[in-house]
């Protein structure tokens, strides 16, 4: 015959046997230990183009040579204007040409290269774009192939203004004025 366990005494002998089992496991020691890595620094780089050695921005670099009074049909003025790569880091750019409104703009031909002047005409070097007409109260794309300079880097322009030999006595005694805008991007 079987005897059920019954009463205080056999219920105390199975809880102190599930918290002598509890403990057991609670009281195994672990060893344990922490590391910690530090990084360097992190820094960003930075695009910094210049013309002749000034910003450009937020004032207008004074691009004071390229200017020319009394132009006739067939006649030119030329000068050269360094662009810089100031900056930490590489970057391609391009360049447009913004025109006032002006009867007169789309009778200037622009010519760029990496060439030399004689204050009339750019010489040698390698031609960037050739007889691009201004756009009154618009712009006109002179770069459009992104030119790269690596940082600490510069490359010297040629900019060459022609007036049209096919200009109309409509534009005499006109004038415009011309920004070259120049936009540069990090690669």
């Amino acid at each position: 015959m079987r005897t059920l366990l019954t009463g205080r005494r056999p219920r105390a002998i199975a809880s102190l046997g599930i918290v002598l089992g509890l403990g057991a496991i609670g009281t195994l020691a672990a060893w344990s230990d922490t590391a910690t890595a530090t990084s360097g620094v992190f820094s960003t780089g930075s695009v910094d183009l210049q013309l002749n050695g000034d910003p450009g921005n937020p004032t207008a670099y004074a691009f004071a040579t390229l200017t020319k009074s009394n132009m006739l049909p067939g006649n030119s003025v030329a000068a050269t204007l360094p662009v810089q790569n100031a900056g930490s880091t590489s970057f391609e750019y391009t360049m447009d040409a913004a025109a006032t409104t002006s009867p007169l703009a789309p009778f200037l031909k622009v010519t760029i290269s990496t060439g030399t002047s004689n204050g009339t005409v750019c010489s040698g070097g390698t031609p960037i774009a050739t007889d691009v007409a201004l756009v009154s109260g618009g712009s006109a794309n002179l770069i459009t192939a992104p030119r790269t300079l690596d940082n600490g880097v510069s490359e010297t322009l040629c900019f060459q203004v022609k007036v049209d030999p096919a200009a109309t006595t409509a534009v005499q005694g006109q004038t415009v004025n011309a920004s070259f805008n120049f936009a540069a991007t990090s690669v």
